[in-house]
């Protein structure tokens, strides 16, 4: 199943953590000004309690921490959002509505309330008859913001469902994690493989020495690691690496007699994909290397999902984009087993 990308869940967990503990410190709060309110109203005859008494003395610590987080939820939320719509615009989900709940709009309403509360509420207190009431708009200040967080906790917890809802249907796979294992993506021994019936491609020539040393000075010339992709059944593919040693003992016995064997000359890399432009082709192979486990991911790739595979790709080891039709790739068919 198609889910949103790791990195955008660990950001709305981030989101949702800091909500929380303002949410948690909000609460402290209200509780000390109604605690401390009625300790001045009753001249302190009930006394104070510890949790109250550690809140007054660390009270400019936690204010500090209050107003970081809540700078940081604000300006997190409207950044999350705008990566949010921007990552649905990758798999084709332009309906806003994805990233809307009524409840941001409860968030920013009392968001407003509180804010107002606050700056009308007097910060200066010269009479003693005044602290009571003043602390009692300033629990009122906080718990408008409280309800509002609680608004938000929810807007946020609403739209990652929505958000997971639309990628799960659009079917594009964000994960290189979550590719369906494949015959292109997972090797099997070459004695297992039976040889695709039908004639062979007649227009491409057999894998012989000259071609197998061409492959190898090709990555020996460029010191890296070249793209192989071997198609079996005319429709079975997948991504082998030549190494940039040239040494092709372990490839050729991998490989399928009878399978077509391509050999890319520019190789896969872990470049930005921003700026990328494919050359136009009719199609595309995708080459993808899980950051993870370094397994290679084959996708065959149409003009209209170039930019959810670059998606992909933003979240690969290393990857490659090659038109179906290179001009400068060569092919060759390996020769039936002796």
């Amino acid at each position: 199943m198609a889910r949103p990308p790791r990195e955008w869940e660990l950001q709305t967990a981030g989101l949702m953590l800091a909500v929380a503990v303002a949410a948690v410190l909000c609460m402290l709060f209200v509780a000390t000004d109604l605690a401390i309110r009625s300790y001045v109203r009753n001249n302190g005859m009930d006394g104070m309690s510890s949790l109250v008494a550690w809140v007054v003395q660390n009270y400019d610590v936690l204010g500090g921490l209050l107003t970081l987080l809540g700078i940081g939820y604000i300006v997190g939320f409207i950044w999350w959002r705008r990566h949010t719509t921007a990552m649905l615009d990758t798999v084709g989900v332009s309906d806003r509505e994805s990233v809307w709940h009524w409840t941001v709009g409860g968030w920013y309403f009392a968001l407003a309330g509180s804010f107002m509360i606050r700056f009308a509420n007097s910060p200066t207190v010269t009479e003693d008859d005044d602290l009571p009431t003043w602390l009692a708009w300033d629990a009122a200040g906080t718990g408008a913001r409280l309800v509002g967080l609680s608004f938000l906790l929810i807007a946020v917890w609403q739209i990652r469902d929505q958000v997971r809802a639309k990628v799960a249907e659009s079917g594009v796979i964000l994960r290189v994690s979550d590719l369906a294992p494949r015959r292109s993506a997972v090797p099997l021994p070459a004695a297992a493989r039976p040889m695709p019936p039908g004639p062979q491609p007649a227009e491409l020539p057999f894998a012989d020495e000259d071609f197998w040393r061409r492959v190898s000075a090709l990555a020996t010339g460029q010191r890296t690691e070249i793209a192989l992709l071997e198609t079996t059944d005319g429709l079975a593919r997948r991504w082998l690496l030549v190494p940039s040693s040239g040494h092709l003992a372990q490839i050729r016995s991998a490989v399928a007699p009878g399978a077509v064997v391509t050999a890319f000359p520019e190789p896969p890399a872990a470049t930005e994909t921003k700026a990328f432009t494919p050359r136009p082709a009719d199609g595309y192979h995708g080459f993808l290397e899980d950051s993870d486990s370094g397994a290679l991911w084959y996708q065959s790739i149409r003009p209209n999902r170039v930019g959810a595979f670059l998606s992909q790709a933003r979240r690969a080891r290393r990857w490659a984009l090659y038109p179906t039709a290179a001009p400068d790739a060569f092919s060759a068919v390996v020769p039936p087993a002796a």
